[in-house]
């Protein structure tokens, strides 16, 4: 198998991965009070839904490369590049992270998000 092909399968297995990690943090942040997070997984994009706040993920498994925005309602709030590395952590915005960190960062973002919006509301 060439470099490039196991770069790519190594890349689709983490992005396979990271979706797993992030559905189960969502999974544990619904069991504490506030919005409870739906999360969406298709082939190269990973959403993640609470309340009105949303979180999109993108990945090109080829490459690793993608990106990621953070919305609530129709206001984008935040955008940023999602990179995974060869060594199976991820880099937010350049700065790395092993995967379970990342997803409970995103999940505990969007959660956050959602709450305020709640507040906001009252």
């Amino acid at each position: 198998m060439s470099a490039a092909a196991e770069e790519t399968m190594l890349s689709a297995e983490l992005w396979l991965s990271f979706a797993s990690l992030v559905r189960a943090y969502a999974a544990v942040a619904s069991a504490n009070a506030g919005p409870t997070p739906k999360v969406t997984v298709t082939g190269e994009t990973i959403r993640v839904a609470a309340g009105s706040a949303r979180l999109e993920m993108r990945c090109d498994p080829k490459t690793g490369a993608g990106n990621w925005t953070m919305s609530r309602g129709e206001a984008l709030l935040t955008q940023g590049r999602l990179d995974l590395l060869p060594e199976g952590s991820i880099a937010l915005d350049g700065k790395p992270l092993d995967l379970d960190h990342a997803a409970i960062d995103l999940v505990a973002s969007v959660v956050n998000a959602a709450a305020s919006s709640a507040r906001d509301e009252q």
